[in-house]
């Protein structure tokens, strides 16, 4: 039987997750568009990229215009390259084929065990830090997408770019199902982040919600009042942000060597987004 691509819909989602190398087990959902029984067969996948071996499962007759769901286990290659696995995944059935991205949320296996080292945090603290308009919300954003059982881009944070200030909180995104936890903050200026404002933040003083034009002798009281929760809210690890045209400036490499002498005592990496500057 011939089909055409607009006679059938298909859906994949994943069931749980896995590291990168292990084999995972998928829902799909197969909808029928057509007029016609859709006579038993098997639905074959693949990938152009290798990662996914060649693989099938029988799928019932389906009836006009009624959908089934079938299991299937996705056998791939044994490898660590997280660029193989983020492939798509071809679905051949009745000889039509539909390709579908297999989401990095399938392949983050490894993080669901993960248990925080320090006994007061509930999850692992990363602090996203940087130059104002270094894209730290819109690499928050993909992150979030990247780790969703769908294929919806989430928009969170706000995005913008250049100087001026897109998030003016201090905001934690809890990332769905894993223990870690991803904290946005307002952009590094020479103006702020004055009277040790970051070793604030870092020691888990401030709360999500902080404005950046607070005062932290204002709110002392209330601050040391909630101070038995301060270890939740403490950062594990620090993304430092830094456009790669403000290394070409001597009061931006200044401003960015004396904020990194403030972090070097936690896991840091170092990110350069805007090369193209």
């Amino acid at each position: 039987m011939q089909l055409g691509p607009d006679d059938i819909q298909i859906d994949m989602y994943s069931l749980a997750r896995v590291a990168v190398g292990e084999s995972f087990r998928i829902a799909i959902e197969i909808h029928s568009e057509s007029s016609r029984v859709l006579p038993a067969t098997r639905l074959v996948a693949s990938s152009q990229s290798g990662y996914v071996r060649k693989c099938s499962v029988e799928v019932p007759a389906i009836e006009p215009y009624k959908e089934v769901t079938v299991y299937l286990e996705v056998r791939v290659q044994p490898t660590t390259d997280i660029e193989l696995c983020n492939s798509v995944i071809t679905f051949e059935y009745h000889g039509v084929k539909i390709r579908r991205w297999a989401p990095m949320y399938c392949f983050s296996g490894r993080l669901d065990g993960y248990i925080p080292y320090h006994p007061d945090a509930p999850s692992y603290n990363i602090v996203l830090f940087g130059i104002a308009g270094a894209s730290k919300s819109s690499f928050l954003n993909s992150v979030i997408t990247l780790l969703t059982a769908d294929y919806t881009a989430v928009h969170r944070a706000a995005v913008g770019g250049g100087e001026r200030h897109n998030s003016r909180h201090l905001v934690k995104y809890d990332l769905d199902g894993l223990r870690v936890t991803l904290w946005d903050t307002w952009g590094l200026t020479p103006n702020n982040y004055q009277n040790g404002d970051l070793q604030l933040l870092l020691d888990g003083s401030l709360p999500s919600g902080w404005d950046m034009d607070y005062v932290y002798d204002q709110f002392r009281n209330q601050l040391e009042q909630n101070s038995g929760t301060r270890g939740s809210r403490a950062q594990h690890a620090v993304l430092f942000f830094i456009p790669h045209g403000s290394l070409d400036k001597q009061d931006g490499t200044d401003l960015i060597k004396t904020t990194f002498d403030q972090i070097n005592h936690l896991t840091q990496m170092l990110l350069l987004p805007r090369t193209e500057e």
